[in-house]
């Protein structure tokens, strides 16, 4: 079984780390953090001009570095919505991704067929959904007609709350998921390979 080690420990082996890097690897290790930095600012902060922020570093030597750290926050915002504000923060992130890539024909392909697939899967996951629900509804109707008849009360039925839909529905969004989820994974790796 591997030791476990402690904060200490950890901090030692990257200062350890860092004394046998070279300028290049140091130049990395700075700025790709700032670049994160920036990201996430950017993401945060409904004004905030990624341009006008990378232009102001134009002239760093190390502006690839910072453009690899945004490029991973903003890959990293990019995923499956399951609401409005994911759908905000994933749109956010890839008006972010164009702005940062050099080849904008390219990158405008590929988003425009990731924002697609993004589409696709909030459709199928509505439909996925809908049908659920219709089909746990039925059958949740002829049982509150049959406890009616039994108790002479009427029984309000929302499928939502029964715990047998909640486990049907966790199990087809995870099977949903996993589906969408490895095509999103193979577009991203496509859109990170441009320049």
């Amino acid at each position: 079984m591997g030791e476990i080690k402690s904060a200490w420990q950890k901090a030692m082996e990257r200062v350890e780390k860092l004394e046998r890097s070279s300028p290049e690897e140091l130049e990395e290790f700075k700025y790709v953090p700032l670049g994160k930095a920036v990201a996430a600012q950017y993401l945060r902060e409904e004004n905030f001009c990624l341009d006008t922020k990378l232009a102001s570093y134009k002239e760093n030597p190390s502006l690839k570095y910072i453009a690899q750290g945004i490029e991973q926050v903003l890959m990293q915002n990019i995923f499956l919505p399951k609401n409005e504000e994911d759908k905000k923060t994933g749109k956010k992130a890839m008006s972010g991704i164009k702005t940062i890539k050099k080849d904008k024909k390219r990158t405008e392909a590929l988003l425009a067929q990731l924002d697609t697939l993004l589409g696709y899967y909030e459709q199928a996951r509505q439909q996925a959904f809908t049908q659920l629900k219709g089909s746990f509804t039925a059958r949740l109707q002829s049982m509150a007609a049959s406890m009616e008849q039994q108790t002479g009360t009427k029984v309000n039925v929302n499928p939502e709350l029964q715990p047998q839909f909640q486990e049907m529905w966790l199990k087809t969004r995870s099977q949903l998921d996993a589906q969408y989820e490895k095509a999103l994974r193979e577009q991203k790796e496509q859109l990170s390979l441009i320049s």
